[in-house]
């Protein structure tokens, strides 16, 4: 079952891309009449919904993309944290994390890397430590 849902999630990604790039032709045609407050409100509407979509996109991309590496993290010399074949890791960087918490299932959760001036930390995750993490990165397609 969970590759029929990771099969259709693979084909609908196109279909989220082309509706989103209707929306944005639409925007940049400047189709839209100021002095229309339907047209306002379908052109607000959209926009919202061309955002959800990229959302979606992203969200497909990152699930169906295939681990390139797997590690545990550690300290570098230059305060950066990375993996032992020199990998490392910056602020803004995409990082998925092994989540072991106490009662609970262990997961992987996706989140970023950055830095407060003073060390690195996983966004949505500030208290939880680097050294020792098990992290993973995913071979993630560009955008188009």
């Amino acid at each position: 079952m969970k590759e029929k849902i990771q099969s259709a999630l693979v084909n609908l990604e196109p279909q989220l891309k082309r509706v989103s790039k209707l929306i944005q032709d639409a925007e940049n045609d400047g189709i839209y009449s100021s002095e229309n407050p339907e047209e306002m409100y379908l052109r607000g509407m959209f926009y919202q919904i061309q955002g959800k979509l990229n959302d979606a996109r992203r969200l497909i991309r990152f699930t169906v993309a295939p681990v390139l590496k797997e590690g545990v993290l550690h300290k570098r010399s230059d305060g950066r944290y990375g993996l032992q074949d020199g990998t490392y890791f910056s602020s803004s960087g995409y990082i998925e994390y092994l989540l072991t918490e106490p009662g609970e299932d262990a997961r992987w959760v996706s989140s970023r890397i950055e830095h407060n001036g003073e060390d690195y930390f996983i966004v949505g995750r500030k208290e939880l430590p680097l050294q020792g993490l098990r992290v993973r990165i995913k071979e993630i397609p560009l955008w188009d």
